[in-house]
């Protein structure tokens, strides 16, 4: 079992060649306090290099050998484990180089983050357990076949299965991009001694784009995304924004930019536009129907201004003439 320490993600190779030459958009988002870097481990130093790059790698599942959604699977017989159940036919296992995973960090804490091939790997060789940092009902909905649920930030308030589990544990957390609730759950986990922790770094959305295994009432659903945008003073940039729908006990996070705005894309399953939503930052919280959080901006002052008013002045205007 590799150590995270010294598990980094550079160059993935399979059969000596490269596997990935770019990483997905989703690792360059993260919680409070992250970043996004390349760590290269030498053996007296540590070089940090920076990158940005915007690549895709979602590709179909029959470019990678192993169990699909679909198939006839085996009972998971051990729910708390983290594991899916043992496959009849699992793919050889996948060389990597060890030298550097892309990382980032959430208040001082660093997260390697793991691409889907190598987690679909680990998966399908039963060698990670994995770790669903989203809610309840998101979870009920839609998971990885043999993941736990562990929501962020700090998993369930009784008998967390992960509590369960060794120090040494190889385990995976995920949440749909952008990454912010699984990367803020990998850095409790970190903090509280477990040393062998990783986030998916393109998210459940391409593990559900590629069909690989899952369970749940409605496994292939994946709502659509909404956008909650808002600004906070810039004294803030770097904390954390959370949305809560607290009925259903679905909520979603992200990072205040340098400038003191925010985006939260939130996927909030069976919550309709006429539903009130929480929204929490560090200087104010504001609650709202999500129809009203999503068709404005919420400003300094925690006010919701309509997105439509410029809209409905020129057309205003444009009526004079006419």
């Amino acid at each position: 079992m590799t150590d995270s320490r010294s598990t980094r993600r550079r160059f993935l190779h399979v059969s000596g060649a490269a596997l990935l030459t770019g990483l997905a958009g989703c690792a360059s988002t993260g919680g409070e306090s992250t970043t996004s870097t390349t760590t290269e481990t030498t053996t007296a130093a540590t070089t940090t290099n920076q990158t940005t790059t915007n690549t895709s790698t979602t590709d179909s599942s029959e470019d990678m050998p192993g169990p699909n959604h679909g198939d006839d699977l085996p009972t998971d017989t051990e729910p708390r484990d983290g594991f899916p159940p043992e496959f009849e036919e699992t793919p050889e296992e996948m060389p990597y180089d060890p030298k550097g995973f892309e990382t980032t960090s959430y208040e001082g804490t660093e997260i390697p983050l793991v691409p889907t091939e190598l987690a679909y790997n680990w998966y399908a060789r039963h060698e990670a357990r994995f770790v669903d940092t989203r809610s309840e009902q998101e979870y009920d909905v839609s998971h990885v076949f043999g993941a736990v649920l562990s929501p962020a930030p700090e998993g369930q308030k009784r008998n967390d299965p992960v509590s369960e589990w060794p120090k040494d544990a190889r385990i995976v957390a995920y949440c749909d991009c952008p990454i912010h609730l699984a990367v803020i759950r990998a850095a409790e986990l970190i903090d509280k001694g477990y040393e062998n922790v990783y986030v998916i770094e393109e998210g459940y959305e391409e593990w559900r784009d590629r069909s690989l295994p899952m369970a749940g009432s409605d496994a292939g659903r994946f709502p659509d995304a909404k956008t909650i945008s808002g600004k906070v003073d810039s004294q803030y940039a770097g904390k954390t924004v959370w949305a809560y729908h607290d009925p259903s006990g679905q909520q979603e996070a992200t990072e205040i930019s340098s400038d003191g705005s925010f985006e939260l894309k939130v996927r909030f399953v069976n919550v309709s536009d006429t539903d009130s939503v929480t929204v929490e930052t560090p200087d104010y919280t504001v609650e709202k129907p999500l129809g009203e959080l999503v068709s404005g901006t919420i400003t300094e002052k925690g006010d919701v201004e309509s997105n439509s008013t410029d809209d409905s002045a020129s057309m205003s205007a444009l009526s004079g003439f006419f």
